[in-house]
């Protein structure tokens, strides 16, 4: 039996805890290509008007699968962490799935609730497992290593790549800055510009629920509060030279933490902030000037900054 998981959204957060729970129960998981042009006009034809860019990319990514394998995975996650919630089309994901065309593969759709300290969702994958003919040993087995895969978050390591003069925070969510083709190889053209980017995942927990937690207002969007933790911790450990917010277009929470995070480093004086909106007709080139003109003047704040410095330096030691 194969079993298809799409290769977009939720993914890139869990996409190996999903693959190894399909191993441990002998199932062939398909994995559907890396983002293409076709793939984004055809999800954008059949998705709602109304949806994100990522939605549109996971439905482009379905209709890929459609016809490869014999059912698709695709949890509904409800909650990253206690006391928030996913975003609406997260929970939902799975009807979305069922809706986009008739001819789709039964679609597995498991709860995910990382919230829940009791793990009663569990049953659920449990119930997968048995479906997809695990025994009650193979799919007790399965279903205890998603668990253990998924106990904590742990922070990207180095990749290994050249590092350049300046570091660059890039805030978005891993399904828009790790999917290439959707962020226009955004992280590639930091790097040959000289810098070195910085992602959200690459930023340990203890410091996201540290600088999260001084907000006025608690943001109850799980992955959205691991954004502007980053971000904050970003600024106020002066980490990066300046930071990229990257958001899609027609993204509701994106729209208000993006808000709160222009708002929150303006009232801080912190590190230049440049947003970017990415959708399904985002140009190379205008994304290309835009990175140029902000690590062009990130460089030249530096060169100012270090003038300055000499020249305080020079003057107290100059005096009596």
């Amino acid at each position: 039996m194969k079993v298809g998981i799409p290769r977009a959204l939720l993914y890139h957060h869990y996409g190996e805890r999903w693959l190894a729970f399909l191993d441990a129960l002998g199932v062939e998981a398909v994995v559907s290509e890396c983002t293409t042009d076709d793939i984004i006009t055809a999800g954008a034809f059949r998705a709602d008007n109304e949806t994100c860019l990522p939605v549109k990319v996971f439905s482009g990514h379905l209709l890929w699968l459609m016809d490869r394998v014999d059912a698709v995975l695709v949890p509904r996650v409800v909650s990253q962490e206690r006391g928030t919630c996913s975003c609406p089309k997260f929970m939902g994901l799975p009807d979305l799935a069922r809706s986009l065309d008739p001819d789709l593969p039964p679609v597995l759709a498991p709860r995910m609730d990382l919230g829940d300290r009791r793990y009663l969702w569990a049953r659920e994958w449990y119930g997968v497992a048995r479906s997809l003919n695990g025994s009650r040993v193979s799919s007790a087995a399965a279903v205890a290593g998603l668990l253990h895969g998924l106990s904590g978050y742990r922070a990207r390591e180095d990749d290994g790549l050249p590092v350049g003069d300046m570091k660059i925070g890039v805030a978005g969510h891993l399904y828009n800055v790790h999917d290439h083709r959707v962020s226009l190889g955004l992280l590639d053209r930091i790097r040959s510009m000289g810098a070195t980017p910085i992602t959200v995942d690459e930023v340990p927990s203890r410091q996201i629920h540290k600088h999260a937690k001084t907000l006025s207002h608690r943001i109850f969007w799980g992955f959205e509060r691991r954004l502007v933790g980053a971000v904050l911790h970003w600024s106020r450990t002066a980490d990066v030279s300046g930071i990229i917010f990257v958001t899609s277009f027609a993204c509701g929470p994106g729209s208000i933490v993006g808000a709160l995070i222009e708002d929150q480093l303006d009232r801080e004086g912190s590190v230049p902030l440049m947003t970017i909106t990415l959708d399904e007709h985002s140009a190379e080139a205008g994304l290309v000037t835009r990175l140029e003109a902000f690590t062009d003047m990130l460089r030249h704040t530096a060169r100012v900054a270090r003038r300055i410095n000499a020249l305080q330096d020079a003057g107290n030691g100059g005096g009596p």
